[in-house]
């Protein structure tokens, strides 16, 4: 499964970002650069079936401190 993520990944950032970054559109490559970096980050983690912790306590503890 981590092979398959990799490759998935690989084709992924080498058409996606690059292509912004060839067009001249360097904040737009920085943001999905980013992004695919976090998207990455959570696949792989899912696909090791490691834990990953909810963020939900926290946003309803943010949003109660805004009310």
């Amino acid at each position: 499964m981590v092979i398959y993520l990799l490759l998935i990944y690989a084709i992924i950032v080498v058409i996606d970002p690059y292509g912004l970054l060839k067009q001249g559109k360097k904040r737009d490559f920085y943001v999905c650069s980013a992004l695919c970096l976090v998207s990455f980050s959570l696949a792989f983690a899912l696909s090791m079936h490691w834990d990953i912790p909810s963020p939900s306590p926290t946003i309803i503890y943010m949003v109660k401190k805004l009310f």
